[in-house]
């Protein structure tokens, strides 16, 4: 991630995570999203820790791929942590044109990508480039716009 840090501890039991260099960095940015991902980008709860809107330790339920004739949806259904979150949030971007996903070998405690810890959503001459950070991994999807949705499960 460009603004974002997620950072290991030394002692591998957790992440440094610090949103505020990407908050400072969205007020210039904004006006150059397009705008689903600049409301998503805004949402006050989103990087609020304390907060069931907060993105951090959602897990990835299905990431899905619908070729609409002209153009890709990909949607990524992410579920909630019992322990912190009331709903699951769905994703969806609209004409992608890249979907990649990094791995790390996990560990085998918890699902392969990990639990979420923070993402940024970047201008992108396509529209949008969103990077989600887990902690086995990364999701980057490039699209026109994506719009977030929080669902019951």
């Amino acid at each position: 991630m460009r603004y974002a840090r997620v950072e290991p501890l030394a002692d591998y039991y957790g992440f440094a995570l610090d949103p505020q260099p990407y908050l400072d960095a969205l007020a210039g940015l904004a006006e150059d999203l397009p705008p689903g991902a600049r409301e998503w980008a805004w949402d006050p709860a989103h990087y609020d820790f304390s907060s069931v809107r907060c993105v951090k330790d959602l897990t990835v339920g299905r990431i899905g791929l619908v070729d609409e004739g002209p153009r890709l949806v990909v949607e990524i259904d992410l579920r909630p942590n019992k322990w912190k979150h009331d709903e699951g949030l769905l994703l969806r971007y609209s004409d992608v044109r890249n979907l990649r996903v990094d791995t790390d070998e996990g560990d085998g405690t918890e699902p392969r990508l990990g639990s979420l810890q923070l993402d940024e959503a970047l201008p992108h001459p396509a529209g949008v480039a969103h990077e989600i950070a887990f902690t086995n991994g990364s999701v980057l999807v490039v699209a026109a716009d994506l719009t977030a949705r929080w669902h019951q499960v």
